[in-house]
């Protein structure tokens, strides 16, 4: 399972594109950094946005919180043809970089994260319009929605489906 949580009435805007609020993701069964983790809540979305699109290509990629030592490691999973494309998702702290911990794990299908992360996109925009920050809706509407994972057929030449 993933969810990202991004509850839009703690976000503050504190100056041109920042806000500040509250931002965390449920990996499995446990929330990562941790339920109500206060953060650049704008930034932490795009970089998993940034991140799924590269999974969505069949590139490992990680994504960042911007307070703490934290980050998301996202892993394509290689997928049976006629299977839905799956996705490892690892919570992991580096506050020691050189014995980083796991403390979240999950494989769950790409698409779920697609649809959260869409979800979270409408939302951000509606808060923008609401609030009538004009710099913020303007990036939120030039990011594009990510597009749903298609299901492999028959995985071709090097590729991790």
């Amino acid at each position: 399972m993933f969810e990202l949580n991004l509850p839009v009435e703690t976000l503050e805007v504190r100056g041109p594109l920042f806000a500040a609020g509250v931002v965390w993701l449920r990996l499995g069964g446990t929330d990562f950094p941790e339920s109500g983790w206060h953060d650049s809540p704008l930034s932490v979305f795009g970089s998993l946005h940034t991140a799924v699109q590269g999974v969505l290509k069949g590139e490992t990629r990680d994504a960042y919180f911007f307070d703490g030592s934290y980050f998301v490691k996202m892993i394509p999973v290689a997928a049976a043809p006629g299977s839905p494309r799956l996705v490892r998702v690892a919570g992991v702290c580096d506050r020691d970089e050189a014995n980083p911990t796991v403390l979240a794990d999950t494989t769950t299908p790409l698409r779920d994260v697609v649809e959260s992360i869409n979800a979270v996109l409408r939302s951000l925009r509606a808060w923008a319009a609401d609030e009538g920050d004009a710099e913020i809706g303007a990036m939120l509407l030039a990011t594009p929605d990510l597009a749903e994972p298609a299901t492999p057929t028959t995985p071709g030449p090097g590729s991790p489906y």
